[in-house]
């Protein structure tokens, strides 16, 4: 989701890490203030065409068990294709909306060329959203449809300490009904909202009813709160509401779902129009039991969406949507049906042996894949099967991961994919460094390469005003030279300048005679941010440092160099191995002069027992230290994201994200203090980081000298600028092959004839 409330994922963090990403959302503050004047434009009736039947209007229908438009003869089948768009941009929290409308056309223009005829959004956008959305369809009979989320009262069903509650309680249900209101009324534009801190306001004019693909309701559900709400009204008759009901045996929190769409479909009717209506889903309450997930919060409850049904007076009907990503939960590991799964092309695919299960369980109506996807970021948070892993992927295998998925949401007869997400989002946090990038409110400040839930956008959004105020691996110099503040020391043999920006510290080191000879030359770089440390390495044998090393680079060639960390200043370690016992540690980590210098990891997965084997899967980590070579020139046919240094004639540079260096927040220069000493995950300011480097030609070694001391100024408003990755070419690809088809399955060009008006 647009929020890291998707993906809290993680190995029995399930419903602290939901909250906590729940609640960081909207209380990073802001929310957009005053009234959003329309400034809407004149603009000419919408040409795709409008089904009326007894003062109902339709564009989008269930029949037939499908999710269908008309085209002004008939309803006619599609698979549907789109993007999850986030609410933010850089510099901001998510409450605040920041896009503009300027934004958000360039962004539909982009979206369109991908191929991709459906946006999702998750909650009420300001006025200007629903103008541009109307504006960039004006005139077109091949819209850019929406796929309209309603947010969910999540602080009133997790509850204060995360353990859920019940979702009747009259708090919950009345801020939800009013929400639903909202929403159906900025979408036909018939609407004033005052200002609230978090929320859109303004006065809604745009009318984008006929744009509506469908309504998905909610967000992921937390197993608790499901719990809570069934255990708090056990024996609750079935809702039996005016337009929808829940089925015999539904639960009482599927009742109350139904009444909330319910309350949807009144809201829509009184506009004279319906839409298709769903709520959001998810692996963790999916209506299938999985026997062999080891995390309990996993399996604990469902959710099914074949317990709520339609009236007949409901004429655009129901759908499902779920949100299916390949690395998690732990289930797409582990349950043995699933690693022998084969899919339509006879390969091996747990990912799509779970689809299949989920389209076998919902027969007869839509069901549409509403998030899925990798992101293409150098920190990883999650192993998947077949190496779809949540994280440390290229952009080009970002594209290709991604365009498989899709292919297999089409192949197990699905009618849509909702790929996530059109943008990234510099705000979001991951469960493996969410306690490391703190304050919160700091967060959309800096880039943080190592979170992943930051990179899973089609486009980039990068550091820097421009591409031109970038510095690039690439062997060159000029964007060094263009830039204000570098600081430049003179060592033996070889120049270094250093230079930042919000993702990273970047390193020149420039010969002054003759060419780098990586592999063959040794060079050592330690990186000095607080008091103590260790002046001498165990990984830079023979080398002196002038003052205690926090951080130690090791570069001797493509496959051995890395990123090291002194082990008493280790939070890895500390967390993990010293405090929860999940790893091995060592007495002798604790002292910052022993010159230990360790792998710089970080946790993919906690201590877990398989529930049908009783066999213990251990704890995993990553090493996220280790230093990826290559150009970062998106114009190189070499270009790799994840390349950390390049060394091209007598030019070598080096690029660190500020997280390896232990920053928690760069834009105040905060960095973690030493854990053994403040007995507890604690930053302190930094006043420069002091950068020594030795250049090691053979055997003999090398004495200390004059560090260079790098500042920087704290910063509030962040520069950025945007670039269409690698993956969105591969995804144009296969979206526009697809993309137009029916759903598998579904007659080639059939077309359902609507009754008589």
């Amino acid at each position: 989701m647009h929020v890291s409330m998707k993906r809290r994922m993680l190995l029995g963090l399930a419903a602290l890490v939901l909250f906590g990403l729940a609640a960081a959302y909207w209380s990073l503050g802001g929310g957009a203030s005053g009234w959003f004047g329309s400034g809407a434009k004149e603009l000419p009736p919408p040409a795709v065409p409008v089904y009326n039947e007894q003062g109902i209007k339709q564009t989008t229908t269930v029949k037939e068990g499908r999710l269908q438009v008309y085209d002004g003869t008939g309803w006619k089948p599609e698979f549907w294709t789109g993007v999850n768009m986030g609410a933010t941009t850089p510099g901001h929290a998510p409450g605040e909306l920041a896009p503009s409308k300027a934004d958000y056309l360039r962004w539909f223009a982009q979206i369109k060329d991908l191929h991709a005829d459906v946006i999702r959004v998750y909650t009420i956008l300001p006025p200007f959203f629903y103008e541009a959305l109307a504006e960039f369809n004006a005139g077109r009979k091949d819209p850019l449809y929406i796929l309209q989320g309603v947010w969910s009262p999540e602080e009133h069903l997790i509850g204060a300490d995360g353990g859920g509650q019940d979702a009747f309680q009259e708090d919950a249900v009345a801020v939800f009904r009013q929400e639903i209101q909202d929403a159906v009324g900025a979408i036909h534009g018939k609407l004033k909202r005052k200002a609230k801190a978090g929320h859109a306001s303004g006065k809604y004019t745009a009318d984008v009813s006929p744009y509506v693909l469908g309504w998905v309701v909610g967000t992921e559900w937390e197993p608790h709160s499901v719990k809570a709400t069934n255990d708090a009204h056990p024996g609750m008759p079935p809702f039996q509401g005016e337009y929808f009901q829940a089925a015999a045996g539904a639960s009482p929190f599927e009742s109350w779902l139904a009444q909330m769409l319910d309350t949807l479909a009144k809201e829509e009717t009184k506009h004279s129009w319906q839409h298709p209506v769903s709520f959001t889903n998810w692996v963790t309450t999916d209506p299938l039991r999985h026997p062999n997930e080891p995390a309990e919060n996993e399996d604990m409850v469902s959710v099914d969406p074949m317990h709520i049904q339609p009236k007949e007076n409901w004429k655009a009907g129901y759908f499902a949507s779920y949100h299916i990503y390949p690395y998690y939960p732990d289930l797409l590991r582990y349950e043995e049906k699933y690693q022998k799964y084969r899919d339509s092309r006879g390969e091996i695919n747990p990912y799509a042996g779970y689809l299949h299960d989920l389209r076998q369980h919902h027969q007869n109506i839509p069901l549409i894949v509403a998030e899925y996807g990798v992101p293409s970021s150098r920190g990883m948070a999650h192993y998947g099967p077949l190496g779809r892993n949540q994280g440390l992927h290229t952009e080009q295998e970002q594209g290709e991961i991604n365009a498989d998925l899709y292919r297999s949401i089409y192949d197990e007869n699905y009618d849509g994919a909702m790929l996530f997400a059109w943008q990234d989002e510099w705000f979001k946090i991951t469960w493996n460094t969410m306690e490391l990038d703190a304050p919160i409110g700091r967060r959309p400040f800096w880039r943080n390469m190592l979170t992943n839930e930051e990179h899973f956008g089609v486009l980039a959004v990068e550091a820097g005003a421009s591409p031109q105020d970038q510095i690039v691996l690439d062997g060159k110099t000029d964007d060094w030279e263009r830039r204000k503040g570098v600081k430049t020391q003179a060592y033996p043999g070889f120049d270094m300048s250093v230079s930042h920006d919000e993702a990273y510290v970047y390193l020149l080191l420039k010969k002054k005679e003759g060419a780098w000879k990586p592999g063959e030359e040794k060079v050592y770089v330690g990186f000095d941010t607080l008091d103590g440390g260790s002046a001498k390495a165990d990984k830079a044998p023979g080398v002196t440092f002038g003052g205690g090393q926090e951080f130690m680079l090791k570069l001797h060639g493509e496959k051995d160099s890395a990123m090291y960390v002194n082990s008493a200043y280790d939070i890895h370690t500390w967390q993990y191995g010293f405090m929860k016992k999940m790893m091995p540690w060592q007495e002798a980590w604790k002292q910052a002069g022993n010159g230990l210098f360790l792998p710089y990891r970080l946790p993919v997965s906690k201590p877990q027992v398989l529930p049908q084997t009783g066999e213990k899967l251990p704890f995993e980590d990553v090493e996220l230290g280790a230093l990826h070579h290559g150009t970062t020139d998106p114009n190189s046919a070499e270009f790799n994201n994840l390349a950390d240094w390049y060394a091209s004639g007598s030019v070598m540079e080096i690029r660190l994200p500020w997280m390896l260096l232990g920053f928690t927040d760069p834009s105040t220069k905060k960095a973690w203090r030493y854990p053994y000493e403040a007995g507890a995950l604690k930053s302190e300011e930094v006043k420069a980081i002091r950068i020594e480097p030795h250049l090691l030609a053979g055997t003999a070694g090398t004495g200390a000298s004059e560090p260079l001391a790098y500042k920087w100024d704290a910063w509030n408003k962040p520069a950025y600028h945007e670039r269409l990755k690698k993956s969105y070419p591969i995804l144009q690809a296969v979206f526009g092959e697809l993309g137009k088809k029916p759903p598998k399955g579904t007659q080639a060009g059939a077309s359902q004839q609507p009754a008589s008006p």
